[in-house]
């Protein structure tokens, strides 16, 4: 399900801050999915199913460790636990994609060896991104060198760069209040929430991580299945550009933006009125007319991404200044952020 509706990868939770690891620990302890009752590694069907349905490999492994002794009493040794730990993950299921960490933030005072850590899977996994989430408090801090990404949990994403190395940037939000399954959270979110913080992502140039607690038997709960499949219905709308397309750099207005793929422009709009319901409440009520100003390529053509129809528009190089008229939605339809298509000359 999770391919068709447009992810790309899946970031599995293999070890939690309760230190219950769902992979076989080989020896390290007997806290695992292994020793419980399905017997199995959950981890390995995990890496397998994803294998069959060409979706990227991720594992989350948590840093704090409510259950291991050793997190308050014998810190190195515990350090040592945690390496063991991901080295089982680095070299027992192939090439994987990349590894989330989540923890060091309960002990900021502390050393938490990342050089040791980092390096360990730097030999095993070179390819592999390294992430290591800086939490609430601390949104988008560059932390160790050898980190690729920022993280942005639950906070809107901004730019960051360390020195002359590219840092990605990532937003990790959650369906309802939790981060897994709670069976009396009803604070779900829309499906045009979801389509509205994925825009604001891509328009930031950062990924979405969004967690979705699954049920025990590895299913998505109803709604959050359903709402997925609408927002999927949406990505396929303006797909690739919403996987491939980076910010172009041009101003627009409000919470507008322009996406280019390297070959075309894409223009996400925001709240298009309703055609014969201008009363919605939500709508953008204006004249239709959108300006861009920046370094723009000669358009040769506009139209919508979701049904190809063509759109007017106005070009002065010179100025740097562009004009396209967004027409209204259809009755009956309200893509929450539609995408106009700019194709180059």
């Amino acid at each position: 399900m999770q391919k068709k509706v447009g992810f790309r990868y899946i970031c599995l939770t293999t070890r939690h801050h309760d230190g219950f690891s769902l992979y076989d620990t080989r020896g390290l302890n007997t806290y695992d999915a292994l020793h419980a009752p399905c017997g199995r590694d959950l981890v390995k069907e995990y890496v397998d199913a994803c294998r069959a349905h060409e979706m990227g490999i991720f594992f989350y492994h948590t840093t704090l460790d409510w259950w291991e002794p050793r997190f308050d009493a014998d810190w190195d040794g515990y350090q040592s636990y945690l390496r063991d730990s991901v080295k089982i993950l680095c070299t027992e299921y192939g090439r994987i994609d990349g590894l989330w960490f989540d923890g060091n933030w309960a002990r900021r005072e502390r050393d938490w060896q990342e050089d040791a850590l980092y390096g360990m899977i730097r030999e095993h996994q070179p390819e592999a991104i390294i992430i290591n989430n800086s939490s609430i408090g601390n949104l988008g801090a560059v932390g160790h060198p050898q980190l690729d990404a920022v993280t942005f949990e639950q906070g809107l994403p901004l730019g960051r760069k360390s020195g002359t190395r590219y840092v990605a940037k990532e937003m990790c939000e959650t369906f309802n209040s939790h981060w897994g399954i709670a069976a009396k959270d009803y604070s779900m979110k829309s499906p045009a929430q979801m389509i509205e913080t994925l825009a604001v992502c891509r328009g930031a140039g950062a990924n979405l991580l969004l967690n979705v607690g699954p049920k025990g038997d590895g299913s998505l709960p109803a709604y959050e299945a359903a709402a997925l499949e609408i927002v999927g219905e949406w990505i396929h709308q303006c797909a690739p550009c919403i996987y491939d397309g980076r910010p172009a750099g041009v101003v627009t207005r409000g919470r507008n933006f322009v996406l280019d793929d390297g070959k075309d422009l894409y223009a996400f709009i925001f709240n298009v009125p309703i055609r014969d319901n201008m009363h919605l409440a939500a709508a953008d009520r204006g004249d239709g007319l959108h300006t861009l100003e920046g370094r723009l390529p000669q358009i040769g053509s506009v139209s919508w991404t979701d049904n190809g129809e063509t759109l007017d528009f106005w070009q002065d190089q010179t100025k740097g200044m562009f004009t396209f008229r967004a027409s209204l939605n259809p009755y009956g339809a309200q893509r929450v952020v539609r995408v106009a298509k700019l194709k180059r000359a």
